[in-house]
């Protein structure tokens, strides 16, 4: 890989760090209820994960420290709040494995969905520099509980 797509690479982590994503919707179901969402995704800046060596030779670098992102979400059916808290990567903590679990920052994949009285959100988790990564949704049902699980 030529010198100008990695330094394009690693500008696009370093810039992600100041992209804050927000969403405030709200919709009418088919049955009348009134559904709002407001979902907000950002870093956290906690210096938390270093990315092993042999990502960070091709870069010329010997030391990458990153940071994860979480999401703020409030979900209310008829403004009786279902959910209101934080989603991390520690709520995918049973369907990650290998180094993402260690590595792996919460990305949020531009996919935010109602469907019924539910609301689903998909993400990547991806050791950023590596190109390794997974695609991830969580879903929270009517009486706030949140599901995990892969994508296909």
């Amino acid at each position: 890989m030529n010198r100008a797509k990695l330094d394009s690479i690693k500008g696009e982590v370093l810039r992600s760090y100041r992209d804050t994503i927000k969403v405030d919707s709200t919709e009418i179901a088919d049955n009348g209820d009134t559904i709002s969402v407001k979902f907000r995704h950002y870093c956290s800046y906690d210096n938390k994960i270093s990315i092993p060596q042999e990502y960070l030779d091709i870069y010329g670098i010997s030391k990458f420290q990153t940071h994860d992102f979480i999401s703020e979400v409030e979900f209310k059916i008829n403004s009786r709040i279902i959910y209101k808290g934080v989603i991390s990567k520690s709520d995918f903590s049973r369907t990650i494995t290998g180094e993402l679990k260690k590595y792996g920052v919460l990305y949020y994949s531009p996919d935010l969905s109602i469907s019924g009285k539910q609301l689903s959100i998909d993400y990547n988790i991806s050791m950023p520099l590596s190109g390794e990564g997974w695609g991830y949704t969580i879903s929270i049902d009517s009486t706030g509980k949140k599901l995990t699980g892969a994508l296909d």
